[in-house]
């Protein structure tokens, strides 16, 4: 499997790309992650793996995939668990799998990495193992939603509750990036998510953040609404803060699963109609990205299928061959050089 965009904007589909996958974390279990496994290796070209997880366990996963001989193998004690606090887990705890996985990442034994786990843990990893990147306050969650007229990607969507005018435009500049590295636009039009499209709407958050936009080096096309989100055509990358993305996001999923719901129950042949909706789950639709960190690294639901698993391993390729990392280092250059 491979997004659509991977023979534009620069990516290179020669290139190989080595992911670590935690295997740990997911709600199915390991087996579901395996499972997903043999899916890339049989349908992504250049990608290898490192599974990581206990390696009794590892290894059984693999030979009884009949793939042992074609990954690696990376050791890692035990899954963050839900109601621990990351950032303390990932500085006491080594052996934890996000944190085994964002080590090879910062080593560069894998180019990207790909879990299930606690998004909390996921970035809490990338941020303290890997780093962000000069200029970035904190990295941002970042996801493709598949809007009426064009996708739309939004960002943060929880990675951080308590954002501030120029954490937004950070966002703004690596959302940007990410809009131009998935090939969504060439001059991606960005949008700032508020309760109205006229300038001086939302709270002081918004209305500072409007005036921080203005100075940035991009398409600003103005506050927009939520509705914005769902049906595209006016921003190809809205920003909002984490606590706002999340609750966007989650009311999103929840409405799309009550129409396939209503779908079921009306017609004889629901099928064709649920087909469209399971398509954004292993697309280019499937997954989040963190954006402002020193490598590639996407986090995908707990209860994913192995078939969604293997789409953010294709998420996580793309993010590496189109050189997603540097576009955001030279967006957030050019911005801050671009400032009035």
């Amino acid at each position: 499997m491979t997004l659509p965009t991977d023979r534009d904007h620069g990516a290179d589909t020669s290139v190989r790309v080595t992911v670590a996958l935690d295997v740990l974390g997911g709600d199915d279990g390991p087996e579901v992650v395996a499972d997903a496994a043999l899916q890339v290796l049989d349908q992504q070209s250049g990608v290898d793996l490192i599974l990581v997880g206990p390696t009794d366990l590892t290894h059984t996963l693999a030979a009884d995939r009949g793939i042992a001989d074609r990954v690696e193998y990376a050791a890692a004690g035990s899954a963050l668990a839900m109601d621990e606090d990351p950032v303390r887990a990932i500085r006491t705890r080594p052996d934890v799998s996000v944190q085994v996985a964002a080590e090879l990442v910062r080593n560069q034994r894998a180019q990207a990495s790909v879990s299930v786990g606690d998004t909390g843990g996921v970035l809490a990893a990338a941020t303290l193992t890997i780093g962000r990147l000069e200029g970035v306050t904190r990295a941002a969650v970042a996801v493709v939603v598949p809007a009426v007229h064009h996708s739309v990607v939004l960002l943060d969507v929880g990675g951080t509750v308590d954002a501030t005018p120029e954490l937004l435009a950070q966002f703004a500049n690596s959302g940007r990036a990410f809009a131009v590295a998935l090939g969504l636009s060439d001059d991606p039009a960005v949008g700032l998510l508020t309760i109205g499209s006229e300038p001086g709407k939302g709270d002081a958050l918004r209305r500072l953040a409007h005036e921080e936009f203005l100075d940035l080096n991009l398409r600003y096309v103005g506050p927009v609404e939520g509705d914005d989100v769902a049906l595209g055509g006016i921003a190809d990358v809205i920003v909002t803060d984490g606590f706002t993305g999340n609750v966007v996001l989650k009311a999103l999923e929840g409405a799309a699963l009550n129409t396939a719901e209503a779908i079921s129950r009306r017609y004889a042949d629901p099928e064709p109609a649920l087909e469209v909706g399971r398509s954004f789950a292993v697309g280019r639709h499937a997954g989040a990205i963190l954006l402002g960190i020193k490598g590639v690294s996407v986090v995908g639901h707990g209860a994913s299928s192995a078939a969604e698993i293997a789409a953010y391993v294709a998420l996580a390729v793309r993010g590496v061959r189109s050189d997603l990392v540097a576009r955001i280092a030279d967006q957030l250059a050019v911005s801050d050089a671009g400032k009035r």
